[in-house]
């Protein structure tokens, strides 16, 4: 992307793309791991990108942190501990830190640069939430984390980029069990399993990884804006706690004083119970399982079909 002519293409899949015009370019950096670009779009605003690809915008990103983040910390009936793998742009912590049983969040981002990014140019997405003094920020890498800490958490969130070659290695089946076996009892894994529409192999093979794992899984879909594409999401337990009646569901956001939200409502995981049919079609067909010897990996790499 250039100043003069102020337009950035994003590649979207193999065979697509899209252009988007922006107004300023606020910050561009080249870090260790990426190349971040923080951009004021006429449809967006304040928008991050990742290597050139959509990440979040002040005007949309509660589509997507708010359907990752709520389901699991309303099924959860106290969550006090948090454990966030990835998220450094902040936007799921300040939702999390919306709930007054929550005592601790630890974040695990591997690129620090993008949490220093996010506190100067993206205060309309995480708000004051570094700040928070519940919060303990490491950087790292996500997976070391959880391979070596004995320590145990109520909901567990892995707000990840794709699974693209850099992070390939935090979809595997040992790397969820890795995380299961740091849930407290009834404790709850969130996290996305990409677009059904878009990446229907990722999809399916995240999915039937997670239940290669987990003996109780629910999940859902949600429509983000921003990467103009359908988003699955699941919630994970190895203890059956994911079944909460609406009724309680809306109890317990009004006595935790979460109101007001843009995305989520308790008859949001009514959607639970039933998929849309072409998702389901998609899980009726075998695949193969990501491990950490087999690695499953999108491809948006041009093709020639």
């Amino acid at each position: 992307m250039t100043e003069r002519d102020m337009i950035l293409y994003e590649p979207f899949t193999a065979s697509m793309g899209r252009r988007f015009r922006v107004r300023r370019v606020i910050h561009t950096q080249k870090t260790a791991f990426q190349l971040v670009e923080v951009v004021d779009s006429p449809d967006f605003g304040v928008t991050l990108f990742l290597d050139r690809r959509f990440q979040t915008s002040e005007k949309d990103e509660f589509f997507y942190h708010e359907s990752l983040v709520h389901p699991a910390m309303m099924l959860h009936p106290d969550p006090q501990r948090v454990l966030i793998i990835g998220g450094g742009d902040g936007g799921a912590m300040e939702e999390v830190l919306k709930y007054p049983s929550v005592r601790s969040v630890t974040m695990v981002e591997l690129d620090g640069e993008v949490v220093a990014i996010a506190k100067a140019y993206l205060r309309s997405i995480c708000g004051g939430a570094f700040e928070d003094p519940r919060v303990r920020l490491l950087i790292g890498d996500g997976r070391r984390f959880v391979e070596e800490t004995a320590e145990t958490f109520d909901v567990i969130l892995l707000d990840l980029t794709d699974p693209m070659e850099p992070s390939k290695y935090v979809y595997t089946r040992e790397f969820y069990a890795l995380c299961a076996a740091r849930l407290r009892p009834g404790g709850i894994l969130a996290l996305h399993n990409d677009s059904p529409f878009f990446f229907p192999e990722a999809y399916n093979v995240i999915t039937k990884t997670l239940d290669a794992v987990f003996p109780y899984r629910r999940q859902y879909a949600a429509y983000i804006v921003g990467y103009m594409l359908d988003f699955a999401f699941s919630v994970c337990a190895m203890d059956d706690v994911l079944n909460v009646e609406e009724t309680e569901l809306a109890r317990r956001a009004a006595d935790r004083g979460i109101h007001d939200l843009m995305s989520y409502t308790p008859q949001l995981l009514e959607g639970f119970r039933t998929l849309p049919g072409y998702m389901q079609r998609i899980l009726d067909q075998p695949c193969a399982v990501s491990t950490d010897a087999a690695p499953f990996v999108i491809s948006t790499e041009p093709s020639d079909d």
